[in-house]
């Protein structure tokens, strides 16, 4: 019963994983990026030409033209969770550096709402605390774009094991949580959706809680997700690549989710403190690792593949289903 509902599920992260769809899940979020920028310049512009208008119908909206920028950047976020569903199933590694990417992301997003929120922008200089702010966190994005790269480069470099086992239920099962998973963010996304434009008064606070954030939205709860489903996924694959290297590995990647969790609830300028803390202690882990296998490597060179064969990937499994 449960390995049909897993085959099942994994047909279905196949098929919305297939070229084609996602083509138009690209071209769906541009033209939701694009029609959400020019929709917001458009009620600023209202807000701004009509100030005799109620107020109420502006509640919530900066009169900055730059604050316009936060909309299309929301899209793009909610894109990039998406796409970070999908990295799931594909190698961790790959996973958790779309978790950095989000997070960076975020902080860049919040850089251009705390500008369009000047008072006055031609002297923002009469901002002091704020223009800090600013200042603050467009260093912790840079600093998180290097931590990505570097990130990136070792991912590329470790040296891959070779696999003879049959991970084709291991894969089968990511694939389905990836399904799953893929469920929650968008009922997540819904829900909070609702409870920000007053439609959801009907649900649990608890389900739907006013967000008191928008630049968190609804990435505090599915960061929450993650780190059960990373969790869950790292006791699975004991079963199917128990290697002392790779349970760390693993854990420590863990460990970095919980920490960004952390950081999505902390108030600044502590939460990109916190962010770069995660994304350190992951860089950290992942050259460990990639240590650790070089000198296995050097150690017993049969154990790993030769470039462009067939090898174990980045969670154990083969490289040629990431």
């Amino acid at each position: 019963m449960l390995g049909s509902i897993r085959c099942r599920l994994a047909a279905i992260f196949d098929a919305l994983d297939s070229p084609p769809v996602r083509a138009w899940l690209e071209r769906l979020m541009v033209t939701g990026a694009a029609v959400g920028f020019l929709v917001h310049l458009v009620v600023i512009g209202i807000a701004r030409l009509f100030p005799d208008l109620p107020q109420t119908l502006f509640k919530g909206i900066d009169q900055s033209p730059l604050h316009a920028v936060y909309t299309p950047f929301s899209v793009i976020l909610f894109y990039e969770v998406m796409l970070l569903v999908f990295a799931l199933a594909a190698s961790h590694t790959g996973e958790v550096a779309k978790q950095y990417q989000i997070i960076s992301l975020i902080v860049v997003r919040g850089v251009f709402k705390d500008i369009g929120g000047f008072e006055n922008v031609e002297n923002w200089l009469a901002e002091p605390a704020a223009v800090r702010a600013v200042l603050f966190d467009m260093a912790g994005a840079v600093l998180m774009f290097l931590i990505v790269t570097g990130f990136t480069l070792l991912r590329h470099v470790t040296p891959k094991m070779r696999t003879h086992r049959d991970l084709a239920a291991f894969i089968q099962l990511k694939k389905a949580v990836a399904v799953l998973l893929l469920v929650v963010l968008v009922t997540l996304a819904a829900v909070n959706l609702a409870s920000w434009a007053g439609l959801a008064e009907w649900l649990p606070v608890s389900l739907a809680p006013p967000p008191t954030d928008l630049d968190l939205f609804f990435f505090p709860r599915f960061f929450e997700f993650m780190i059960f489903t990373d969790v869950f996924l790292l006791i699975v694959s004991l079963a199917f690549y128990d290697r002392y290297e790779y349970v760390f590995r693993n854990a420590g990647f863990v460990i970095s989710t919980v920490l960004l969790r952390v950081s999505l609830s902390t108030p600044k300028p502590y939460d990109v403190v916190l962010a770069l803390i995660a994304m350190l202690y992951g860089l950290a882990v992942l050259g460990v690792f990639a240590c650790f296998a070089a000198i296995e490597r050097k150690r017993n060179p049969a154990a790993f593949a030769a470039p462009g064969g067939h090898e174990a990937g980045e969670d154990g499994h083969l490289a040629g289903h990431r």
